[in-house]
């Protein structure tokens, strides 16, 4: 739409569903997007040559509207002068979402086993706000917009996560003389976090397996084996067929995949093998939960959602199988130092000293405890069937 601009017009321009755009009769060429999250941005469109640019100017009221027209105008003399604008801006590949792609190869990918978080974090909520902004134009209040639109969602420990990627962004932007400063420097994060204790009750984990019984593959087979073994949620997604001896009963992780960077063999049970046997295989597919055969599974909320509605529980996150793994193991008399073998901790009853010296792997107990529990759920699962009957 065109229309004058007023700072009385801006003011009332609210978001909408989609981005869209209000052109100033005023200033040719001058306009002013509004975002969805109601963020207000000042560009300027002009013909250098034979093609068509946009440069952005800056962000309402961060700049005024005097100030983006006589920017504008600036940007037009210059055009007709036969100088491109964008020439005298920095470089482009100092834009916040080509430093985003940078600090990924560089920094997050190498030093990060889970840097596609990282990467989740910044495409999802740090580049959609600031991406076409350079990176030295990027002041605390842009970072405290993208957190609290996390916590005016509800999503306190999103809004927290957020803060700690894009302070690791910016301060690798300080490290390789990008910026000179961060500008979120001192800044706390927004939410209190609580350690989980969630465990699930037997009588949750029946109505859970009952409820995977009537899900499709991935996931009908993912949770179970996931609370079977009891390790992370994302080292079993990343399960490969060439990791798992079902002959020898046991699954070894490799050090790429373990949080702790070694590898860790995984003895499987019976209902865990049992489990395996029944998931499909693809050719030419590595995985053994996938969707894509090119990938490990995702949509893990989706899936939780309707494990959850269907079990009719409540509260409980894919990681809180593993807290109830080992509290289930625990509750069988397996001791605390084998439970932590089990899930491949690297702290706890055995550290500091003890831990440089004791190199003993625990894997028969380790297969005790396991089976054990094996058989624990076995005997949960078949209440529940026979209950039914």
């Amino acid at each position: 739409m065109r229309k004058p601009l007023t700072d009385k017009t801006l003011a009332a321009l609210k978001p909408e569903a989609r981005r869209y755009e209000v052109h100033d009769l005023h200033c040719p060429g001058l306009s002013v997007r509004v975002s969805p999250e109601g963020r207000k941005t000042f560009t300027i469109k002009y013909r250098y040559g034979a093609k068509q640019k946009r440069q952005t100017i800056g962000v309402y009221p961060r700049y005024s509207l005097a100030e983006a027209r006589e920017k504008a105008m600036a940007a037009l003399r210059q055009v007709g002068d036969g100088v491109d604008p964008q020439g005298r801006r920095r470089a482009p590949d100092l834009q916040v979402e080509t430093v985003c792609r940078a600090f990924i190869e560089q920094y997050a990918k190498p030093r990060n086993r889970n840097w596609r978080e990282t990467e989740r974090v910044l495409e999802r909520e740090f580049i959609p706000r600031c991406g076409q902004m350079e990176i030295g134009e990027v002041h605390r209040a842009d970072v405290l917009e993208v957190m609290d639109a996390a916590i005016a969602r509800g999503a306190g420990y999103q809004a927290n996560r957020i803060l700690a990627t894009v302070r690791k962004l910016l301060n690798w932007c300080v490290e390789r003389g990008i910026l000179a400063v961060s500008p979120i420097n001192g800044l706390k994060r927004p939410h209190k976090e609580q350690s989980r204790d969630r465990v699930l009750k037997d009588d949750e984990i029946q109505r859970v397996l009952a409820a995977c019984r009537n899900e499709a593959y991935p996931f009908r087979h993912y949770v179970p084996f996931l609370l079977a073994t009891g390790q992370r949620r994302a080292e079993t997604a990343a399960a490969r067929w060439d990791e798992i001896d079902l002959e020898a009963g046991t699954w070894v992780i490799p050090g790429e995949n373990a949080k702790n960077g070694k590898p860790h063999v995984v003895p499987l049970s019976d209902f865990a093998i049992r489990t395996l046997k029944d998931v499909p295989r693809f050719a030419n597919s590595p995985y053994v939960f996938t969707t894509t055969r090119q990938s490990p599974i995702s949509g893990f909320t989706k899936a939780l959602q309707r494990i959850s509605e269907a079990s009719d529980t409540t509260g409980w996150r894919f990681h809180d199988l593993r807290r109830t793994a080992a509290s289930g193991m625990a509750r069988a008399g397996v001791a605390p130092h084998v439970v932590e073998k089990v899930l491949n901790h690297i702290s706890g009853t055995i550290s500091g000293v003890a831990a440089v010296y004791n190199r003993y792997g625990y894997d028969a107990e380790k297969r005790v405890a396991l089976e054990t529990w094996g058989e624990t759920l076995a005997a949960i699962d078949r209440m529940e069937l026979s209950a039914k009957r």
